[in-house]
């Protein structure tokens, strides 16, 4: 039940040291702004980092020839090893591998036109399985699918780059015949980034249009695939390394023949280095609204000892330590609460409109606060100001009556 006079009491003891009050008061709003005001940051760092990974599957692992360094069984050393469209047949039979596919990158550049205008570009032959483990940020359009590959149909992405060199940046060239060389393609989706790419300025079509036009070498450039949940490529790469030994003649413990790049390791080094700076960053944070908080225990303990009469009187007049004890804790946990939701709010808003002013960079996107820490902190504010006012409030119920009235 709302008590008006014991508000009123409440005001008129805060408003008689503005200046204590409002220092007080302010320490804990710093507090929690910047308990708040990290975490956001820490979140907005934490998508820009992962961002990194947007371009391809966390479960991926990329396979690529190399050049012997031993001999082996007659063998010279020094022999190159070119990947082939069977071993990704070979590799995708595995037990803990989800699927494979190839992708074979052209050296040469070729010339591409639209109309009148014309530029050179990269090909990449990729698989359907390929483009879900690569995965393109397209613009526009859509990936090839297992029907493109299957009919080696003669469509293509297009980089941005592309786009505006040949189309001049037209919004919707879906659907639109380019020439790679003396053959048609039909553009059927545009990007804009790439795994590996400086810059969008490849075609992409499938492998098996790439084999009938252009190359009918059986090579690929690198083999990508995806490891399956419950599994990792640890246990899975020594009996890819003695297969691929096998059908290609070199030493299976000649590290470099194949090049391989296991994703999901820099995964879980940026993710143990997100868990750390998270840790940091809520220590700090906690730290910060600590330091408000016993700020607040100072300022109750001398306001305890200033009304060290008034408690005394209040008592011998039958005011039970109850209502003592919750008179001090009362005062402190509005001062603390009022003050902290401030900063609550002022922490909020900050995060939410360096989102909204769009300010990223390749390490850091879209900050945001999330409601469990916005919870948490409100959790941690109340925890803290019970336990800043618990002490001063012990004190004031420890108060003799006979002694507060000799106080001066």
């Amino acid at each position: 039940m709302f008590d008006f006079e014991r508000w009123t009491e409440l005001g008129q003891s805060l408003s008689q040291h503005k200046l204590r009050t409002g220092l007080t008061a302010f320490g804990v709003s710093w507090g929690i702004f910047m308990l708040v005001l990290l975490l956001g940051m820490g979140k907005g760092l934490e998508r820009g980092t992962m961002a990194l990974f947007q371009d391809t599957a966390l479960n991926s692992v990329w396979i690529g020839g190399g050049k012997t360094s031993q001999s082996y069984k007659g063998l010279t050393s020094g022999r190159t090893v070119s990947l082939e469209i069977d071993d990704v047949t070979l590799l995708g039979s595995l037990p803990g591998v989800e699927s494979a596919g190839p992708t074979k990158l052209l050296d040469k550049g070729y010339v591409m036109r639209y109309g009148k205008n014309s530029g050179a570009f990269q090909i990449n032959g990729i698989s359907a399985a390929n483009a879900e483990i690569q995965k393109l940020s397209l613009l526009s359009g859509r990936q090839i699918n297992q029907l493109d590959e299957r009919e080696s149909r003669k469509v293509a992405i297009i980089g941005a780059r592309i786009n505006d060199v040949l189309m001049k940046n037209q919004l919707n060239p879906v659907g639109k015949t380019i020439f790679i060389g003396e053959t048609p393609f039909t553009v059927i989706g545009v990007y804009n980034k790439a795994l590996g790419e400086q810059s969008p300025n490849r075609v992409y079509i499938p492998y098996a249009t790439l084999r009938q036009v252009f190359d009918a070498a059986p090579t690929v450039t690198m083999i990508a695939l995806t490891v399956s949940a419950g599994h990792n490529w640890t246990d899975i790469k020594p009996e890819a390394v003695r297969l691929l030994s096998r059908r290609h003649r070199f030493d299976p413990n000649d590290s470099s023949v194949l090049e391989i790049y296991d994703i999901s390791n820099d995964v879980k080094k940026v993710e143990s280095l997100m868990s750390g700076i998270r840790i940091f960053m809520i220590i700090v944070g906690t730290g910060t609204l600590m330091a408000g908080c016993v700020g607040v225990s100072n300022t109750m303990l001398v306001t305890v000892k200033e009304r060290t009469r008034e408690f005394g009187i209040r008592k011998a007049i039958g005011a039970s330590s109850a209502d003592i004890l919750f008179m001090v804790l009362h005062e402190t946990l509005v001062v603390t609460l009022a003050a902290g939701y401030v900063g609550l709010i002022a922490g909020v808003g900050l995060v939410e409109l360096i989102s909204r002013l769009g300010i990223e960079s390749d390490y850091f996107s879209h900050p945001q606060v999330d409601l469990s820490i916005a919870v948490s902190a409100l959790g941690i504010l109340m925890l803290s100001g019970l336990i800043a006012g618990y002490l001063p409030a012990r004190q004031a119920v420890r108060v003799s009556p006979i002694e507060a009235l000799r106080h001066e």
